[in-house]
């Protein structure tokens, strides 16, 4: 029996367990009260939002075809300028003919003239460094070049041939340079067994050179730029050199334990002492400069002041002297030194003092010396044509220009630059244009000019010179380009809202630009690259972040910012403490500053300071970590003007983390400072 009821008592359980769930399963689930009332306001917020669906795709389609409209009347605008270009283009054509084959008979006469060797007599003035860089042998010497002064005279012979230049004549120059040497000298006393020590430590040696010598350069000019190289043999006629400076004298008696001081003395030197020079001195020669013929020469007509074109020159009997200016170079690659081999101090047998000095040049004699001159030229020639001269250039052309505004067609400051026809040659480089415009001159031909100014599409235009003398008009229409305004104020208030903008291209997560709306009206305004889509971001302090896409690069938008209200929270970013510590890194400042202001515009807000940690550390110290940064942050906030009743501070350690503490990223953000409202 007992074993019946056992069965009977297992059974019973074993069916509970595998049936509960079908029963639980299988029971319909009661209908709460109120449910069809849900059901009808499930139904109106579904239809709601059905509707405002539908007005979001009849708005997107709108602004499509919007879109698409301005862009078919682009579209229709620059072929309207294709097809202008193109007429003007046609129009234009047997002009250019005419003037190619006028402007390549004149040129034709200016690159080929008759007269085909060209002689000048020049008198050339030279100013600049000099240097006779010594080196010494001996080691023990310490010495430092200075330099000095150098002069010259050339009175030279050139010829010209086409390009080619070549000259040779009697060059004079006088160097100048002074050095500083450095050393000791030792003279023992036979009488007593003294030995005196001399330490020469800052004795200057200036020597002067004179040099009468022969060039023989060659080069070529290239319009008003021209270069010379060659060499210049020179032998020196007169050298001398003076010394001056101090020593000091210290004796070292064998009858006293401590050598002693004779005091500092003057040195005894040689005043423009003559001085032996090497020869001959041969020198390597540059020279690069240019032709001031169309700044200082006399002009063809006087009382148009026209002025000749870049190293064109007239025909002798008009204009017959030129004046040109260079900067040059000479290095001496021979040894100039011949002195003969002495001791750099002399003594007498009944003095302590140095009785004479010789040119440091002199010791051992085997000091090499080479000399440098560097400096400008200016130069005066006399031109000596052959028997045909060349012929009198033409008459010149000019191109006068201005810039406009396409709407308003009022003159604008822009920037133009001009260029041949083929685009290969620059005729005129970028110049400023302003409202009364600019005159430039330009041979016959064909050109294009372009033209740039802020706040408008950079514009091309074509024109040509087609008859020698004339002058062409060139007007230049700009459009201008469309400007990006908004305008950020607060949603509820209405007032404006200083704050920063972020703009950022479409797939990219840095600012393409950023923008700072001012105090005043909260406008801002930008001039955006068209092409690439942009959004916007604002996250301004004590407001709640807002993104906006940006449809079209010239739209005006009105932003309306949504203030933290009470009891809200939020994280101040971008302030840093030192690690571990309480205090605030400066790089903190501009995150500090933007919510002084907020306190400042917002007098009637006060605020709670809460400070966070990760879980790094025990917490006891966390706690008081946290602490300490929010009172740091309060401190500071009361420092810049807040009133200290306005703002309350607490840390919560550890206790409230928004990330997980397993990871570096999750810790920094773990460690945050907030702000609540109160």
């Amino acid at each position: 029996m007992k074993n019946i009821f056992r069965n009977i008592l297992i059974a019973s359980i074993v069916l509970s367990f595998t049936c509960a769930p079908t029963v639980v399963y299988a029971m319909p689930e009661p209908v709460p009260a109120g449910q069809t009332e849900k059901q009808k306001a499930a139904a109106a917020k579904a239809k709601e939002a059905a509707k405002k669906k539908k007005q979001k795709e009849a708005e997107k389609k709108k602004k499509e075809a919007e879109k698409k409209k301005k862009a078919a009347e682009r579209a229709r605008v620059a072929s309207e300028r294709e097809a202008a270009a193109a007429k003007n283009t046609a129009q234009t054509e047997a002009r250019e003919a005419k003037a190619k084959r006028e402007y390549a008979r004149y040129q034709e006469e200016l690159e080929h003239p008759k007269t085909e060797v060209v002689s000048l007599f020049n008198l050339g003035l030279r100013l600049g460094y000099a240097a006779m860089m010594d080196k010494m042998a001996q080691n023990d010497v310490q010495n430092k070049l200075k330099g000095g002064v150098g002069a010259g005279l050339d009175l030279t012979y050139g010829l010209e041939y086409g390009h080619l230049r070549f000259e040779t004549g009697l060059d004079l120059r006088f160097l100048n340079s002074t050095s500083t040497y450095g050393f000791t000298a030792v003279r023992n006393d036979l009488t007593y067994g003294a030995k005196y020590n001399y330490l020469f430590d800052n004795l200057s040696e200036m020597r002067n050179m004179f040099q009468v010598g022969v060039p023989v350069m060659i080069g070529a000019q290239f319009n008003r730029y021209y270069f010379l190289v060659g060499a210049k043999v020179h032998y020196s006629v007169l050298g001398t050199y003076s010394h001056k400076g101090l020593y000091d004298i210290t004796v070292e008696d064998p009858a006293l334990v401590d050598p002693y001081g004779m005091g500092i003395h003057a040195v005894n030197g040689q005043t423009n002492t003559p001085i032996k020079f090497s020869q001959p001195d041969l020198s390597i020669a540059a020279e690069i400069g240019i032709d001031l013929d169309e700044w200082l020469q006399k002009q063809p007509d006087k009382k148009k002041k026209t002025k000749v074109k870049p190293g064109e020159r007239l025909p002798f009997g008009r204009e017959h002297v030129h004046y040109r200016a260079a900067l040059f170079a000479e290095y001496g690659v021979l040894n100039t030194n011949g002195t003969k081999a002495a001791q750099p101090v002399e003594f007498t047998a009944d003095q302590v003092s140095v009785q004479k000095t010789n040119t440091l040049l002199a010791w051992n004699g085997d000091t090499k010396l080479n000399n440098l001159f560097v400096g400008a030229k200016f130069i005066i020639q006399f031109e000596v044509p052959g028997k045909k001269a060349r012929p009198v250039p033409p008459p010149p052309s000019y191109a006068i220009y201005s810039v406009v505004d396409a709407t308003t067609n009022q003159p604008i400051n822009a920037f133009i630059e001009t260029k041949s026809a083929e685009g290969d040659k620059i005729a005129m480089r970028e110049r400023q244009i302003g409202a009364n415009g600019i005159r430039q001159r330009h041979p016959l031909g064909a050109y294009t000019v372009d033209a740039k100014a802020e706040g408008y599409y950079n514009a091309m235009q074509s024109f040509d010179i087609a008859e020698v003398g004339s002058t062409e008009y060139v007007t230049i229409m700009m459009r201008p380009r469309p400007v990006f305004r908004l305008r950020v104020t607060n949603k509820e208030t209405g007032l404006a809202v200083p704050a920063t903008v972020r703009i950022i291209k479409s797939g990219e997560t840095e600012p393409a630009y950023t923008l700072a709306t001012d105090s005043a009206n909260g406008a801002a305004r930008q001039m955006l690259a068209e092409g690439p889509q942009y959004r916007l971001v604002i996250e301004q302090m004590g407001y709640d972040k807002l993104e906006q896409n940006i449809t079209y690069v010239g739209d005006s938008l009105n932003l309306q910012l949504a203030p933290i209200k009470k009891g809200e929270v939020f994280i101040i970013k971008n302030l840093h403490f030192a690690t571990n510590k309480t205090r605030i890194l400066p790089t903190s400042e501009e995150a500090l500053q933007d919510l002084y202001m907020y306190l400042a515009r917002n007098p009637q807000l006060r605020i709670k300071i809460i400070g966070h940690t990760d879980n790094v550390g025990k917490d006891a110290a966390n706690q008081k970590l946290s602490d300490g940064r929010a009172n740091a942050v309060r401190d500071d906030l009361i420092e810049r003007g807040i009133a200290a009743d306005r703002i309350e501070a607490e840390g919560r350690g550890e206790s409230q983390p928004i990330d997980t503490n397993d990871t570096e990223e999750g810790r920094q953000n773990n460690r945050r400072v907030e702000i609540e409202i109160l």
